[in-house]
Parts: C-alpha cells; structure tokens; sequence
C-alpha cells in the first residue's frame, strides 16, 4: 500500500543524490509537492497517482538543479556588478577630491585660482559628484 511520508522521504533522498542539498530549498519544494497532492486527493484522485503526477510538476531533480544554479549565477553576477559600481564611485570621490582639494587650499591660500586650477577644480568636482552618484546608486541597487 503507498505511503505518502515514505514516497516523500525517498524523494528527499533522491533530491540530496542530485545535488539539491539545501534543507530550505527541499522542505519548500516538499511543501509545494505536499500541496499539490492534498489538493488533488481531495478532488477524488488516488493518492499515489497523484503523488507522481505531482512528481512531473515540479520536475526532476537534475533539471531543478540547472535551473537553481542559473538563478545563483544570476544573483551572483549582479552583486558583482553592484559591488563593481560601488567601488568605481568611490574610486571616483577620491579621484575628484584629490583634484578639487588642492585647488581650494590654493584658492584659499591666494584669494584666486589659475587657469589650470580651475580646470582640475571642475574636473575634481565632476569626478566627485560622479563617483557620490555611481556609488549611491550601487547601494541602492544592492540594497534594493
């Protein structure tokens, strides 16, 4: 006679052989599974049959496998991305200020600035307010 618990931890077994390791990830597709069945059951389907047909839904291991590991890489890639913008802005405030803040001590020193130095003041200032921009809208990203 079937047994739905052992169909389900046989499952489980066969799911860790193929890589699915991770205790959330099955006890969340066990609970779909175990939804799919109880819904069906009540419509007057046998339990075993329905269990396999609910076994196909969610699919096979391997193939659930490929799709979590697209999924990761995916996240993985825009963290990456994220991380990249953030440090690229603050690469650029520190560029920036190294441009703009001799130009003020300079202003400040001599009541004017040459040429040149407003050049690099405005550069500076670009830089910074460029890199402030890129690495806020990487935190919100990665926050988001």
């Amino acid at each position: 006679m079937f047994n739905l618990d052992e169909a389900i931890t046989e499952w489980r077994r066969r799911m860790q052989a193929a890589g699915i390791k991770t205790p959330a990830l099955l006890d969340e597709l066990e609970s779909h599974l175990r939804d799919e069945v109880e819904q069906q059951v009540l419509s007057g389907s046998s339990e075993e049959r329905v269990f396999e047909i609910a076994l196909q839904r969610i699919g096979r291991a391997e193939a659930l496998k490929r799709e979590f590991k697209k999924v990761n890489e995916t996240t993985e890639r825009k963290h990456m991305k994220r991380t990249i913008l953030i440090s690229a802005g603050i690469m650029g405030i520190l560029a920036g200020m190294a441009f703009v803040m001799p130009a003020v001590a300079q202003y400040r020193h001599e009541g004017a600035m040459t040429g040149d130095e407003v050049v690099l003041f405005v550069l500076g200032t670009v830089l910074t307010l460029g890199g402030g921009g890129a690495s806020f809208h990487g935190f919100r990203k990665h926050s988001a």
